[in-house]
């Protein structure tokens, strides 16, 4: 059986991830491409061959074409709730780019119009499945770290600031590094310790490097146009007492031990952080062992001839939730609890109070 996909928004993610990795899996056709740049969806379909492609410059028209099953919405955060309601509205299952929406409330009618329509939402937190991620969950899972009660979570990309797309702009974008790198380094130790119970957040925000276009690696921007936050840190404490400090940014002369996505934890029995090269790929436990603190290395980098993708772990197992009638791997309801973390990081970084959680 062949699900057809179509995708809104055919840039760097709506290519690098999602095309990219959905024509790996034999059960999926790619059938439709909407932009509101046509030739975007033009080039897509000659660079990744895809001759039968429908192309649409409206949304609404990819959302009512009956050769597509699923919607991968991959545009600007402003537009995700508007276009996940339409396709429901439409018979459509939808797989949805972080953040799920600008606000709670509206991340909260995706999942009441995806109940009604009886499809499938997902959300896209594909660090959740890197394999340092995933044995520190195992292992949080089968008490090995005891009463874990402090977790750090850190998205640093030095200087890796998109400047290829509208992340600079509030109008455009709703936000800025909150809404990017802050829904995983939200979700990521949630998830690892499956608790999604927050009860206050303190946020500070600075744009101070909003200049710093030199050494750039994605390219420049205009500085005069860059009116969003750059860095985001946060203290985040949970239901249970458990202490969450999150801290992200795209422009920071500051060096991660693990690029990309890493969470370290402290648990009455033993502790963890992530480390190696790349996007970070190892993991290091600490603990004491005949009346001696430990640290050991246990898990190997994966590399070839079998290196781990996240991506693609994270959309083979939406596919299958589509095909066998599962719950996918991100759940929306989860996603949508980092989308309540984030309207508190927004309120308390403008009134520089601490937010309370009902």
């Amino acid at each position: 059986m062949k699900l057809k996909v179509g995708i809104i928004g055919v840039g760097v993610i709506g290519t690098t991830k999602h095309i990219t990795t959905l024509k790996k899996i034999p059960e999926v056709e790619i059938t439709a491409l909407c932009d509101i740049d046509p030739q975007r969806c033009e080039d897509a379909k000659t660079k990744f061959e895809l001759p039968n492609a429908s192309v649409y410059k409206d949304y609404r028209g990819l959302n009512t074409d009956k050769n597509v099953d699923i919607v991968h919405i991959c545009t600007p955060n402003t537009s995700h709730c508007e276009m996940t309601l339409d396709a429901f509205a439409n018979g459509k299952h939808v797989h949805c780019e972080k953040p799920m929406a600008l606000t709670y409330t509206d991340s909260q009618k995706m999942i009441e119009a995806q109940k009604k329509a009886g499809k499938k939402l997902t959300v896209g937190l594909q660090w959740r499945f890197s394999p340092q991620a995933m044995y520190v969950r195992s292992l949080a899972k089968e008490g090995y770290f005891g009463d874990i009660y402090y977790l750090k979570s850190t998205n640093h990309r030095l200087r890796r600031f998109p400047a290829y797309g509208v992340y600079h702009s509030k109008k455009l974008n709703g936000g800025g590094i909150a809404l990017d790198g802050g829904p995983h380094a939200i979700d990521l130790p949630m998830w690892i310790t499956g608790n999604y119970s927050p009860e206050s957040i303190r946020a500070v925000f600075t744009d101070r490097m909003k200049d710093a276009t030199e050494g750039n690696i994605l390219g420049s921007w205009n500085p005069e146009e860059f009116d969003v936050e750059d860095s985001m840190f946060a203290l985040l404490t949970m239901k249970n007492g458990a202490v969450v400090y999150v801290e992200t940014s795209w422009i920071m002369n500051m060096i991660q031990d693990a690029p990309g996505m890493s969470v370290a934890l402290a648990g009455t029995k033993a502790g963890a952080d992530m480390t190696g090269p790349g996007m970070g790929t190892g993991v290091r436990l600490n603990q004491v062992i005949g009346g001696k603190i430990m640290t050991s290395t246990p898990l190997p980098i994966p590399g070839p001839p079998n290196p781990h993708d996240n991506n693609m772990y994270e959309l083979r197992r939406w596919i299958d939730a589509i095909l066998y009638d599962k719950d996918p791997a991100v759940l929306p309801e989860e996603a949508a609890i980092v989308t309540k973390i984030i309207d508190g990081v927004y309120e308390s970084a403008q009134t520089g109070k601490t937010v309370i959680f009902s």
